[in-house]
């Protein structure tokens, strides 16, 4: 898929102080209360998925944050963790990596994108089972996330 070619809508999360940008024909969906902070998700079909996060931390860099994140994450499965320093939000921020992988299911490889604005931290987090092909949709959703 094309990324220059793609119909953009804009998701405003008033409410929270962003807004998501989701190429046409991704459904956004209710939070789920169990994952915690999580204020929007969204699929862009099979395997394809997109969660923002809005959290309070005591955190004075998004590296901390990741590093939180990945001590919750490995205890729940997940593995083969890297970070990046990125662009995002615009501002300097993390990206971490990691893959879970399911006994029953296809690996799933994620990336979750963390800024911050005083005491709270975003997460933009997008995952998908076919990494190779989706990749440079999830990129660019990534690229558009704006802090409001």
């Amino acid at each position: 898929m094309n990324v220059n070619t793609i119909e953009w809508n804009r998701i405003e999360i008033a409410p929270y102080g962003c807004a998501v940008h989701l190429p046409a024909g991704w459904e956004t969906l209710p939070p789920v209360p169990s994952n915690g902070p999580e204020i929007l998700r969204a699929t862009g079909g099979p395997g394809r998925q997109l969660i923002v996060f809005k959290m309070r931390t005591g955190s004075s860099s998004t590296e901390q944050v990741a590093s939180a994140v990945v001590e919750k994450l490995s205890s729940l499965g997940y593995e083969d963790f890297a970070t990046d320093q990125v662009r995002f939000a615009g501002q300097q921020g993390t990206r971490l990596e990691f893959v879970y992988r399911g006994g029953d299911r296809p690996d799933r490889r994620s990336r979750e994108y963390f800024a911050l604005r005083g005491p709270v931290a975003f997460c933009l987090g997008v995952g998908s089972y076919d990494w190779d092909t989706d990749e440079p949709v999830l990129d660019a959703i990534a690229t558009r996330f704006e802090l409001t």
